[in-house]
């Protein structure tokens, strides 16, 4: 997979060739925000629904909430989504905020297991940054593009844990207009969560 930290597109015109460079996406590793702003703006999302062995928390903002949280197997890509959380307000920029994990049989390191499920999923890999975890355990951040269906790009940013032969994905996107403007909002929400 390629780590892309910009995007070019060029154009050709007889022997004259010209290249523009879009700006780099950002992939901040700090959200800057102060405590005052993280009390007011967030929540604590604590859920169970898929029972306590899956449960797990996340920080999310206000103006994002369930959507659905019933267990619900994903077999195209050997996932159960445990979790969907939406910016409730049409207004508002669209986040989307999506929790799932795997049983394997045979244990690899949360890294491996993450990139090969971006590889099944078809996301382009932009930028990624490793995750050490208090427990010793590494896992990577990674920020991806992929175009869906109508054409429109979106911006994803995902990081995993491990427990036992589980492995746990989060993933936050926004659509490429409005990705800048959330992205420490997505920083935020992908490196405030874990298992119970």
């Amino acid at each position: 997979m390629e780590n892309d930290t910009s995007q070019s597109d060029s154009t050709a015109s007889g022997n004259n060739s010209t290249e523009q460079k879009q700006p780099a996406i950002p992939f901040p590793l700090n959200s800057g925000f102060s405590d005052d702003y993280l009390k007011a703006t967030f929540w604590k999302c604590n859920y169970s629904s898929a029972g306590p062995e899956h449960a797990y928390w996340v920080i999310l903002p206000n103006t994002i909430k369930p959507t659905s949280v019933d267990p619900k197997p994903l077999p195209q890509v050997g996932l159960n989504n445990i979790g969907i959380y939406n910016v409730i307000d049409k207004t508002l920029p669209y986040i989307e905020v999506w929790v799932a994990y795997e049983t394997v049989k045979d244990k690899q390191t949360p890294t491996e297991w993450l990139l090969n499920k971006l590889r099944i999923t078809g996301e382009k890999v932009l930028n990624q940054n490793e995750i050490n975890y208090p427990n010793g355990q590494k896992n990577l951040d990674v920020l991806t593009v992929k175009t869906i269906g109508n054409g429109e790009r979106v911006i994803s940013r995902f990081t995993g844990v491990s427990k036992g032969n589980n492995y746990y994905v989060l993933k936050a996107s926004a659509n490429e207009k409005n990705y800048a403007s959330q992205a420490n909002t997505i920083f935020h929400i992908v490196s405030h969560w874990g298992l119970k």
